[in-house]
């Protein structure tokens, strides 16, 4: 996963979703992650991110930010993080159909 170009489609005018999923079934892990970015009714580019086991409610967050770019760099940071997975918690994240 290129994080340049994940970062361009999330970021497009009409905003964008990505979900990816982390499972080892030798291990009973079931990860999903994902991160919305949107606009709000002021103009502000919303991001939000939820995670949480598969299957279960899960955790969100949202901020919301008046400058396109300081998203950018959140939102970088988040997918940054994502692909240190490996060698955080064993498996790598891939992308799903959501």
């Amino acid at each position: 996963m290129n994080i340049e170009t994940t970062l361009n489609q999330l970021l497009a005018p009409e905003g964008g979703i990505l979900a990816l999923e982390a499972r080892d079934p030798t291990r009973g892990l079931a990860r999903r992650w994902q991160v919305e970015v949107g606009q709000d009714l002021f103009g502000w580019t919303t991001l939000t991110w939820s995670w949480g086991r598969i299957g279960t409610a899960g955790q969100g967050k949202q901020l919301s930010f008046a400058a396109r770019s300081e998203a950018r760099k959140a939102a970088r940071a988040l997918l940054q993080r994502r692909m240190r997975a490996p060698r955080r918690i064993g498996v790598a994240y891939v992308p799903v159909v959501s």
